[in-house]
């Protein structure tokens, strides 16, 4: 009986992931973007410049660029790494 069960509960997960996979591929035909939205490359780089001149506070970059406070410190660290690779 609880074998029956397991058989049953594992094919309505598959049905599920089936409809799932459909559901994303008709989105895409229909031109969708699916995922996280893209940071904006210019505000990335205005928040760049603005810690370079040292004459803002991290608060009032996020604030004014409107760029999270992780995206920040995450461009910063890429940078700070790619420039010891050099």
């Amino acid at each position: 009986m609880f074998q029956m069960m397991c058989v049953i509960a594992e094919l309505e997960r598959n049905l599920i992931a089936e409809k799932v996979k459909e559901g994303l591929e008709a989105s895409k035909r229909r031109g969708k973007t699916l995922g996280r939205p893209k940071l904006d490359k210019e505000k990335l780089a205005v928040a760049l410049r603005m810690y370079d001149s040292e004459e803002y506070s991290i608060k009032e970059i996020v604030s004014a660029t409107g760029i999270s406070q992780g995206s920040l410190y995450r461009a910063v660290n890429r940078r700070k790494l790619e420039e010891l690779k050099k």
